[in-house]
């Protein structure tokens, strides 16, 4: 497990997500839930988002549709090399579901490694 408690921001950004979107703050706080919780994954829509939703003063349909933004423009813009090796299995010609996103994001987070980029490889692809 990946105890660095910036590691969801890190993982965000080594993907290309821009801190512009209001999806990536929605994300990010979703990241940090399942980063210490990662069962909270199977109870996304009933447990974490509304804990979202309160946090920031939104409705489920902006929380969706601002992470939603924000993974596509991620899709068009970010780091194609790193989507490719992380969504792989998902395809890349397409974007995934938010619920998609998040889940392949907190296993990249609880075993990738941000520290050696040779290591980060290796670790991906064992845990794809």
């Amino acid at each position: 497990m990946h105890s660095h408690s910036n590691a969801p921001a890190l993982a965000l950004r080594a993907i290309g997500m821009h801190p512009k979107y209001a999806g990536y703050g929605y994300s990010l706080a979703i990241l940090r839930i399942t980063h210490r919780h990662p069962e909270y994954i199977y109870r996304l829509p009933k447990m974490v988002y509304p804990r979202i939703m309160e946090l920031f003063g939104c409705t489920r349909s902006a929380l969706d549709r601002n992470i939603r933004f924000a993974i596509e423009r991620t899709w068009e813009n970010g780091n194609q090399a790193l989507l490719s090796q992380l969504f792989g299995a998902f395809g890349t010609n397409w974007t995934p579901t938010n619920i998609e996103f998040i889940s392949v994001m907190t296993d990249f987070i609880l075993y990738g490694s941000f520290e050696d980029p040779s290591s980060d490889e290796k670790l991906q692809a064992e845990a794809l």
